[in-house]
């Protein structure tokens, strides 16, 4: 439809993609040569070399897209780069002989916190998708990475923040939004038989690299509740002990519940699809079991492994705390 081509425009020339704005200059509609010319005008003012119309119709006519090889798109996600966010990556070919790589951020609030709209030729594609299939042969579904970027797109704005200027340029060509949060496209298709305990959780939390997650809720009260209710505690009390206090510190905090069944839950489950791409599948089943105990259970604060959670990030905030103080006496 002409109101699609005419939306595309702006991505076109984010893309700096010439050759596609010139053939839309003798377009039959109006509108679109006008944004065209006018595209391809700001191009030229960039320094961006611009095809002959002449030059244009002949690759338009060759057909070449059976020189192009593979045309297929591919997605990946990354959790280990950055602690504490979601990378997507989608490499999607287009017209002529290149193609776009996407990258967006989001994080475990499914808030965008980064989005870059790449331009690659069709061997970078098919050499990237060789390289995130890796020996497993796995990749994650384009479509769903699509969707969980459109998701966070949506929830950014609901929460009254901005989304990079890119992003709104692609939006035409990442699809439209969904209604609710993108369900898991191995929902189903691993086992589910795992439930955490106190004594169990610890390889699938290391597995999850949630030792390295930054602060994720404010356990600063918790810590209190801890102090002033067993004010003889210290290093050399039995460890059982320590762990029902801090338990029972965090019963009923509202601010550690809401932060288990939202962002810990989402990236949990994240951390089960990364371990699934490398071949982990236990591990990821496993990831994925804590995720859904989580999310369904009322109080998943009382839940008796999350204490393991809770030491990691008692670790990080006072990692972060500690950071913050020599930060402060550094400038003063």
């Amino acid at each position: 439809m002409a109101t699609d081509i005419l939306q595309s425009i702006p991505s076109l020339v984010a893309a700096q993609d010439a050759a596609a704005l010139v053939a839309l200059e003798d377009h039959s509609d109006k509108q679109i040569r006008k944004a065209a010319r006018k595209g391809v005008h700001t191009l030229r003012s960039r320094g961006v070399t611009i095809p002959s119309a002449e030059a244009v119709r002949s690759w338009a006519t060759g057909a070449n897209d059976g020189l192009r090889g593979e045309l297929r798109e591919a997605a990946m996600i990354d959790v280990e780069s950055t602690p504490g966010l979601v990378r997507f990556l989608i490499a999607a070919p287009k017209a002529e002989e290149r193609g776009y790589l996407w990258v967006a951020s989001v994080t475990g609030r499914d808030m965008v916190a980064d989005f870059t709209a790449y331009v690659q030729t069709d061997g970078q594609r098919t050499r990237l998708i060789r390289e995130w299939e890796g020996t497993t042969g796995r990749h994650v579904p384009a479509a769903w990475a699509r969707a969980r970027i459109r998701w966070a797109r949506e929830q950014t704005l609901a929460s009254g923040f901005s989304v990079p200027n890119q992003l709104d340029d692609m939006l035409v060509h990442l699809g439209p939004a969904t209604t609710a949060r993108p369900t898991s496209f191995l929902d189903g298709k691993l086992p589910t038989e795992f439930r955490g305990a106190k004594d169990n959780v610890e390889p699938v939390l290391i597995a999850a690299r949630a030792f390295q997650w930054p602060p994720l809720m404010d356990v600063e009260p918790t810590l209190q509740r801890v102090n002033e209710t067993n004010p003889n505690m210290n290093a050399e009390t039995p460890e059982d002990e320590r762990y029902t206090a801090l338990m029972a510190a965090a019963s009923g905090d509202e601010g550690i519940r809401s932060a288990l069944q939202g962002q810990v839950a989402n990236l949990l489950e994240d951390a089960g699809h990364n371990l699934w791409l490398r071949g982990v599948d236990d591990r990821a089943a496993e990831a994925f079991a804590l995720a859904s105990e989580l999310r369904t259970n009322a109080a998943p604060e009382a839940l008796p492994w999350v204490g393991r959670l809770l030491g990691f990030q008692i670790a990080s905030t006072l990692a972060y705390i500690q950071r913050q103080q020599q930060q402060q006496q550094q400038r003063g």
